[in-house]
């Protein structure tokens, strides 16, 4: 499974060229906050998550709960925040198969003519 630093850094990768300072900046996060998450002294608080997942276009529950799993002590919660991040990834895959499906053309069908 991905860790916060992960998607992180494909937000980072996404802003391209520019100082951190910039990238914190875009985030809207602090330079310092955004040191600390990089360097893996802090984990990503749930405002981060959810400028970072907005940045990568993704639900902001997945890295939420990618760092509460980071951040739990408890064996038992770390397991709970794990089958909690399956679920949200399998409503996702299931989202888009749907998506997907609404939007592909039925085999076969031809639009009426002279319509």
């Amino acid at each position: 499974m991905k860790l916060t630093v992960d998607y992180l850094q494909e937000a980072l990768e996404m802003l391209g060229d520019m100082p951190d300072a910039k990238k914190a900046e875009a985030l809207k996060i602090s330079k310092q906050a955004l040191s600390g998450y990089k360097s893996g002294r802090n984990v990503m608080d749930d405002y981060a998550c959810i400028m970072v997942a907005n940045k990568l276009n993704l639900d902001p529950l997945e890295i939420i709960a990618a760092a509460n799993m980071e951040r739990e002590k408890s064996f038992e919660k770390k397991e709970f925040w794990a089958d909690f991040r399956k679920k949200i990834g399998a409503l996702a895959v299931a989202g888009l198969m749907v998506l997907t499906t609404l939007m592909s053309p039925v085999e076969g069908s031809k639009a009426p003519s002279g319509v």
